[in-house]
This record gives C-alpha cells, structure tokens and sequence, in this order.
C-alpha cells in the first residue's frame, strides 16, 4: 500500500489563484450591478474567465509538466460552465424573472461552479502525489521491495 501524502505547495497555489480569481469575477460583478448594456460587457466577461484562468495559471505554476492537462481542464471548466449554471438558472428562475434580474442567478452561478471545481482541482492534484507521483524539483521517497521481487532477482 502506498503512503498518503498531500502537497501542500500544488494545492495552496491551486486554490489560491483560484480564490484570486473569484475575487475578482466577483469585483466586477459588483461593479456592475444589475446594468446590463454595451458598457458591461467586458466586467461581465471577467465575470466568466477569471476563476478559469486563475486555475490555470496555479496549475502551471505549481505542475508545469502537466500543461497538456491543465490546459483541457480549465477550458472543459470554462466551455460546460455556460451550459451547466444556464440550466440551473432555467430551473429556478422563468424566463422573465431571469431577465429582468440581468441575469444575476445565472453570473453568481458560474462563479460558485468554477470555485467547486477550483477547490476540487486543488485538492485531486494535491493528492495525486500519494500514487506516486513526484512533484517538482522532488525525488519519489524509495520503496521497499517486497520479499516475492526480492527472491525473483538472480
């Protein structure tokens, strides 16, 4: 059975950027209320990018080496959270209620999806290390042959 470790410098960068990204979709969120019209458009883009590419930005930071990965997550994070947190607001809101909030519900949610999937991503690269896997600049720690390897060997 292999030990259970946790890197805590892969999962502070994670969720730290993550949590900077949030923090600032949900600035420009605030900043622009319930206005929607020509002027809001970039905050409200802000709104949908930040946490995704802050996540990135942690990934790459703390796991270079995992690029490939990181760079499909946060886009599959960032493409499906459109659709994902649109039905949420369908299911709880009408279409009219929906639209004369400027579509609050809906920009909250994507924030809420993409900090769940922050924390998640945090924690599942923070805990990929237990199987194995070294992080950077660090040596795997030895392990012990077992007895059946060790009479296998001439």
């Amino acid at each position: 059975m292999r030990q259970r470790t946790f890197d805590l410098r892969s999962f502070a960068l994670i969720l730290g950027l993550t949590a900077f990204g949030a923090v600032w979709a949900t600035y420009n969120l605030m900043h622009v209320g319930s206005i929607r019209d020509e002027s809001t458009v970039r905050p409200l883009v802000w709104v949908v990018f930040a946490t995704p590419f802050a996540i990135l930005l942690g990934w790459l930071v703390a796991r270079r080496r995992e690029m490939g990965l990181a760079f499909a997550c946060c886009f599959s994070l960032y493409f499906f959270s459109f659709f994902v947190a649109q039905r949420i607001e369908s299911l709880i809101l009408s279409p009219e209620q929906a639209s004369a909030g400027g579509h609050g519900l809906y920009f909250w949610m994507m924030i809420g999806i993409h900090v769940t999937a922050g924390v998640g991503l945090a924690i599942g690269r923070a805990t990929e290390v237990a199987a194995g896997e070294p992080t950077a600049g660090r040596r795997p720690a030895p392990t012990p042959e077992s007895p059946a390897q060790a009479g296998d060997q001439p």
